[in-house]
């Protein structure tokens, strides 16, 4: 009989424990869900706040005197540096951008895969300098002057080795 109220106690303490378990669990799953709930709508009115920035933004952007005219100035600033860096990086990988619709358009490309817009080709317009001649003598005189100046120079060696050769040859026909 002792093992019957052991086991019988262990099983109301084991069923005690399950219900405490679910009950928690139940608890934590609640407040999950509340938890997400309300990051859902902090999240919502996160996009509400940047929806009505950028219209506040788009509709006050030239506007010579306002409020946040010095938040509007850097927002302009840092949407010019992004769009010199997109250029900088566009560059770099050798493409160029649609003027209709902005996606990135092969260097060669003639029309945009995406919006079918014509891109032609940026024309850069340079000045052509024609450079002066420093010598007044024509550079096929200066070639010619060079290459007699080299067979000068190859003689000049040719002779200075004569004699080394000459007293090499006589060492041997004294040595034998």
């Amino acid at each position: 009989m002792a093992n019957m109220d052991f086991f019988s106690k262990l099983g109301n303490t084991i069923s005690a424990a399950g219900k405490d378990g679910l009950g928690k669990a139940k608890e934590l799953k609640d407040t999950a869900k509340i938890s997400v709930d309300i990051k859902e709508r902090e999240g919502a009115i996160q996009k509400m706040y940047r929806e009505l920035g950028k219209a506040y933004y788009h509709e006050h952007k030239n506007d010579a005197e306002c409020e946040y005219t010095d938040r509007l100035e850097a927002i302009k600033a840092a949407f010019e540096e992004i769009g010199e860096l997109k250029a900088m990086k566009d560059e770099i990988r050798g493409i160029r951008r649609c003027p209709e619709c902005g996606q990135p358009v092969a260097a060669k490309a003639k029309f945009c895969e995406n919006c079918g817009a014509k891109c032609e080709e940026e024309v850069v317009e340079c000045e052509v300098v024609e450079e002066e001649e420093t010598e007044d003598e024509p550079v096929e005189e200066a070639a010619e002057e060079t290459a007699e100046e080299a067979e000068e120079s190859a003689k000049e060696t040719a002779e200075a080795e004569e004699p080394v050769e000459a007293e090499a040859a006589e060492g041997e026909t004294t040595a034998e």
